[in-house]
């Protein structure tokens, strides 16, 4: 039903792939950006996004939301805390886990970076037509659903 041919020593030139690809280079996905005045990475975005809408969590809370390794986290979370955005304490029921939390400079940050996205995201959806909104709000689902179920038994562990 969907070519997924593999020559050997090569990565599979599919549909998905090619779709992630472009999705990934004209999204510039790679390298940090600067979103409502801000440069950051992916990673610290979507920690930061996480952070704002859950409030306070432990590292590997954390690391479960963004599918990264706990010692991942912990870098991620000092560098956090030297732009003075998130504080690290120890969990005051278990000293042996820091509890992640912004400082109001960080939910100061988030605002900004939200308030951008809310305003790219508008220019962004009066772009496609509205069958092309539902096709991707239908598409990305599924996708991830099918990321879900397949991530024990094919997906590569980290």
């Amino acid at each position: 039903m969907y070519d997924t041919t593999v020559d050997s020593g090569t990565f599979p030139d599919d549909w998905l792939r090619r779709l992630l690809r472009a999705l990934v280079r004209a999204g510039g996905l790679l390298e940090s950006h600067e979103h409502g005045g801000v440069r950051l990475s992916l990673s610290e975005l979507f920690a930061l996004a996480e952070l704002a809408d859950a409030g306070p969590l432990s590292q590997q809370e954390l690391a479960d939301r963004l599918g990264l390794e706990k010692s991942t986290v912990s870098r991620l979370a000092a560098a956090l805390e030297r732009r003075e955005w998130l504080s690290r304490e120890r969990d005051a029921t278990n000293r042996r886990y820091y509890r992640l939390r912004l400082t109001p400079r960080g939910r100061g940050i988030a605002r900004r970076i939200a308030q951008h996205f809310h305003t790219y995201h508008a220019e962004l959806f009066e772009t496609m037509t509205p069958a092309e909104q539902d096709g991707l709000k239908l598409g990305l689902a599924g996708l991830i659903r099918a990321l879900e179920t397949t991530r024990h038994s094919i997906r590569p562990r980290h």
